[in-house]
C-alpha cells in the first residue's frame, strides 16, 4: 500500500513547494503585467466613463460617449472602413504569403533556417523606419512615380501615398511575415505521405492542394488571418505615415480625438470598443479553430 502511494505522486508537502518555487518565479512577471497592462487598462475604461471640463475628467458615470458613438453614422462609416481595410490586408497577407510558407515548408531542412530568417528579417526594424520607406518610394517624388515619369508612362504622379492604398501597401508588407510564419508552421505539420500517396492515385496537384493542403493548413492561415486583422486594426504608425489623417481609420480618430483634440473620454471609449472586437474576434477563432480540430479527429 505504501508503494503505491509513493507511486501516486509526490507527497502534498512536495507539490506545495512546487508551487510556491514557480509562484516565486512568476511573481515578478506578473507584477510587471499588472503595472504596465492591467493598471493602465483600468484607468482606461474608467476614463470612457466619464466627462471632462477643459481636458480635466470629472467625476460621475456616463454613458454619453458609447451612445455618441454607437449611435453615429458617422461612427459607423469609421468602423466599416477600418474592418475593410484590415480586411484587405489580411486578404493580401494571405495571397502573398502562402506561395511563400509553401516554400518554406517544402524546401530541405539545411535551408530552412535561413528562409525562416529572411521572413523574420524585417520585424528587426522599426515600423517608423520600414513606413518612411514605403513613403519615400510612394510620394510624388518617389521612387515609383519618378520612374514612371521619366519613362513617359505618367505625365504627373500618381496618388500613392496619402490615402487607403498607401496604407494597404505599407500595412501588407509590415504585417506579411506574421502570416508567412503562421501559415509555414501549419504547412510543416502536414505528412507529406498525404500528398505521395495522393499523386499515387493520380490526383493533380491542383486537386492535392484543394483536398489535401488547404484542409490541412486552416488553422495557421485562421491563426494568421486573426493575428494580421487584429494589429491592423490597432495600427497607428503606418496609417498615419502612409494614410495621414484624412483617412477614416479608428487608430487615426483616437489619436486625433486624445493628441489634437484632446477629448480624453472619447479617445478611450473607442479604444474600449476597439478592445472588445479585437477580443471577440480572438474567442470566434480559437471556438472555430477547436471545433475544425474535433471535425477532423
Amino acid at each position: 500500500m505504501t508503494a503505491a502511494v509513493l507511486a501516486s505522486g509526490p507527497p502534498a508537502k512536495q507539490r506545495r513547494r512546487r508551487g510556491l518555487r514557480i509562484a516565486g518565479l512568476a511573481g515578478p512577471a506578473l507584477l510587471v503585467i499588472l503595472l504596465l497592462l492591467a493598471v493602465p487598462l483600468v484607468q482606461m475604461v474608467d476614463a470612457s466613463f466619464r466627462r471632462q471640463d477643459f481636458g480635466i475628467l470629472l467625476p460621475g458615470f456616463t454613458l454619453d460617449n458609447y451612445r455618441q458613438i454607437l449611435a453615429s453614422a458617422q461612427y459607423a462609416e469609421l468602423f466599416y472602413k477600418t474592418g475593410f481595410a484590415a480586411a484587405l490586408v489580411t486578404l493580401l497577407c494571405a495571397l502573398l504569403g502562402f506561395p511563400v510558407a509553401l516554400m518554406i515548408a517544402s524546401a530541405p531542412a539545411r535551408r530552412k533556417p535561413i528562409l525562416y530568417f529572411l521572413v523574420a528579417a524585417p520585424l528587426l526594424v522599426n515600423t517608423v523606419v520600414r513606413s518612411y520607406g514605403w513613403l519615400l518610394m510612394l510620394g510624388n517624388r518617389g521612387v515609383i512615380n519618378a520612374s514612371l515619369m521619366s519613362l513617359g508612362v505618367i505625365d504627373e504622379p500618381l496618388p500613392l501615398s496619402g490615402n487607403t492604398l498607401g496604407m494597404v501597401i505599407g500595412a501588407t508588407q509590415v504585417f506579411l511575415p506574421f502570416m508567412i510564419l503562421s501559415l509555414a508552421a501549419s504547412l510543416e505539420g502536414i505528412d507529406q505521405r498525404l500528398l505521395e500517396s495522393a499523386e499515387i492515385l493520380g490526383a493533380g496537384r491542383a486537386r492535392a492542394f484543394r483536398d489535401i493542403t488547404l484542409p490541412l493548413a486552416m488553422p495557421g492561415l485562421i491563426a494568421g488571418s486573426v493575428l494580421v486583422f487584429s494589429l491592423m486594426l490597432g495600427a497607428i504608425v503606418t496609417p498615419l505615415m502612409l494614410g495621414g489623417t484624412a483617412i477614416r481609420f479608428l487608430s487615426v480618430a483616437i489619436y486625433t480625438d486624445a493628441l489634437v483634440l484632446f477629448d480624453l473620454p472619447r479617445a478611450t471609449a473607442l479604444s474600449v470598443v476597439l478592445l472588445v472586437v479585437v477580443i471577440a474576434i480572438y474567442a470566434l477563432q480559437r471556438r472555430f479553430v477547436r471545433s475544425y480540430k474535433d471535425d477532423a479527429r
